[in-house]
C-alpha cells in the first residue's frame, strides 16, 4: 500500500464493514450507496492484496488481516474526528485558554479591569496576555494569530480584518491642578500653544492636534515626547506640562480643560483576522466584550 496515494475516506468504509458486518448496513451508516460502499471495499482489498471481508451465511467476516487493521483504524478516525470537533467546541468554565489582546495603556486602564472581572464569573481559568507593539506589527500579529484581538483607534487595519465599535473616548487637555491655564473659563488656543507639551506617540490624541494645528498653520513646543498615557499623566500632575489625552485615562491629580479647536473622538474597537472570524473561542471573548460596552454582538464589519 503506497500511503501517498491511499485514499483514507476508505477508512470510514472498513470502519463501517467491521462494525455492521454487513455491506447494506454499512451503507445506510455511512450515508453511501450500496454500490459505492461495494466499489469501495474492492479498492480497499486491492490495496491491502487481502479480502478483508469474507461471506459467510451469517455476515461479512474480517479476515486476519481486517482483525489486526482494526483497532488501529478505529484510533486513527477517533483522533481525526476528535481534531475536527475540537474547534467547535468551547466551554468558558472549564477552558484554560490564554488570550493575547493587543492594546496600549489607555486600552488596558479602560478594558482589562471590566474585563477580568466579567471572566471571574464566567470563565475563571482562562488567562489574558496584554501586549504592547508598533502598530506596524499590528497587523501580521493578528494574521498569524500571535495576538486573538486588537482594540483601538485603528484606521490601518483594513482589508481581511473585521472590526467593532466598543465606545467613543474625547480627548481633553490636561494641566497640573496648580497651572495658571486653570483659573480661566475656557482654554484659548494662544493659551495653548504658549505652553510647553507632552507628545505621546503610541496614541492617536497628538496625530489629531497635530492636524488640526496645521490646518491652523500653528505649532507647539513639545519638550518631552514619550510613550505612555499614563506616565504623561503622571508628569502633568507635577510639572507645568500640558498633555491631550483621552478622557478614560483622566485621573484626580490632574486638571482637564476642553480643548481649543474641535477633534474627532477616539472610536476604540475591537479587531479580529479574519481567519479568527468563526473560531468559537474568539467569537465568545468577543461577544463578551460587546455586552460589557452595550454593543449588539452582530454588529461586526469587514
Amino acid at each position: 500500500m503506497n500511503i501517498n496515494t491511499f485514499d483514507l475516506n476508505l477508512l470510514r468504509v472498513f470502519s463501517a464493514i467491521y462494525t455492521e458486518r454487513n455491506v447494506s448496513r454499512a451503507a445506510l451508516k455511512l450515508g453511501m450507496t450500496q454500490p459505492a460502499i461495494s466499489n469501495a471495499l474492492i479498492r480497499l482489498r486491492r490495496s491491502c492484496d487481502d479480502p478483508l471481508f469474507v461471506r459467510t451465511s451469517r455476515a461479512m467476516e474480517p479476515t486476519s488481516t481486517a482483525t489486526e487493521m482494526f483497532p488501529p483504524i478505529k484510533q486513527v478516525l477517533s483522533i481525526l474526528k476528535e481534531s475536527f470537533d475540537q474547534p467547535s467546541k468551547f466551554d468558558p468554565l472549564t477552558s484554560q485558554r490564554r488570550f493575547k489582546l493587543l492594546m496600549s495603556d489607555a486600552g488596558e486602564t479602560v478594558i482589562l479591569a471590566k474585563l477580568m472581572a466579567a471572566l471571574y464569573l464566567q470563565a475563571p481559568r482562562v488567562e489574558v496576555e496584554a501586549v504592547q507593539m508598533p502598530h506596524s506589527s499590528y497587523a501580521q500579529a493578528l494574521e498569524d494569530g500571535s495576538v486573538d484581538l486588537a482594540f483601538g483607534n485603528l484606521p490601518f487595519l483594513k482589508a481581511g480584518f473585521y472590526q467593532q465599535k466598543l465606545f467613543s473616548d474625547p480627548y481633553l487637555c490636561i494641566a497640573s491642578k496648580h497651572h495658571p491655564l486653570v483659573k480661566k473659563k475656557s482654554l484659548k488656543l494662544s493659551d495653548f500653544l504658549s505652553a510647553p507639551h507632552i507628545l505621546v506617540t503610541s496614541g492617536n490624541a497628538d496625530a489629531l492636534v497635530e492636524q488640526a494645528l496645521t490646518k491652523k498653520r500653528v505649532k507647539r513646543n513639545i519638550p518631552l515626547r514619550l510613550s505612555n498615557y499614563h506616565v504623561a499623566v503622571e508628569i502633568v500632575s507635577k510639572t507645568g506640562l500640558l498633555a491631550t489625552v483621552p478622557l478614560k485615562v483622566v485621573t484626580p491629580a490632574v486638571q482637564a480643560l476642553a480643548l481649543p479647536f474641535s477633534i474627532q473622538p477616539a472610536e476604540v474597537r475591537q479587531f479580529w483576522h479574519r481567519r479568527a472570524h468563526h473560531d468559537v473561542a474568539n467569537k465568545w471573548l468577543r461577544n463578551l466584550l460587546a455586552l460589557m460596552f452595550e454593543i449588539s454582538a452582530d454588529k461586526a464589519s469587514l
